[in-house]
């Protein structure tokens, strides 16, 4: 193992992604057998997001919702160019896509990646209803199969504790938005 990966001093882990390809059934069953919930559903696409080099455009869902400390988060690609959840997909199945970090300097994270010569595999930007989520995917996945998700939320440019009940009441509003 490369000594220079203890130089990020990850904060504590805050979320797990799973690649789902059907995310209300997904929610439902995780929220009936094993009581996650309540859920957080957000429906939408990425202001700007660059996959593997190339600038790409998709729409998705999102659900997350707490499990003790860790935010469990579906996500299902519903259409648009082919990216690293849908080329997972097409791999593996449904699984464990990720696991996240929450921070708040996103960029001296990304530094720290390229000057380790960890590949960047998506950087995206979410916005929706105030909130904005930064976020990269690092390619970990030869220490253990799983990518490294750094997260940077904010709510009207200040940080955003993503663990929030203010995260459902907001994608309860983006819903009603959108109808």
């Amino acid at each position: 193992m490369r000594s220079g990966l203890n130089k990020f001093d990850a904060p504590k882990l805050g979320q797990i992604g799973i690649v789902v390809e059907d995310l209300e059934k997904t929610k439902e069953m995780f929220e009936t057998t094993f009581g996650i919930g309540p859920w957080a559903v957000f429906d939408g696409e990425p202001v700007k997001c660059v996959d593997r080099g190339k600038e790409v455009s998709f729409r998705g869902k999102m659900a997350m919702a707490q499990s003790g400390p860790v935010q469990i988060e579906l996500i299902q690609i519903l259409e648009g160019d082919d990216t690293i959840h849908t080329d997972f997909l097409k791999e593996h199945g449904e699984g464990i896509h990720h696991v996240g970090f929450i921070v708040r300097d996103i960029e001296s994270r990304i530094k720290k990646a390229k000057d380790e010569g960890i590949e960047i595999l998506q950087h995206g930007l979410l916005r929706q209803m105030g909130l904005t989520v930064e976020y990269v995917y690092l390619d970990t996945r030869q220490y253990g199969g799983v990518i490294f998700e750094f997260i940077k939320p904010s709510f009207l440019g200040m940080p955003f504790p993503f663990r929030s009940p203010l995260l459902r009441v907001g994608a309860k509003a983006a819903g009603l938005l959108s109808r």
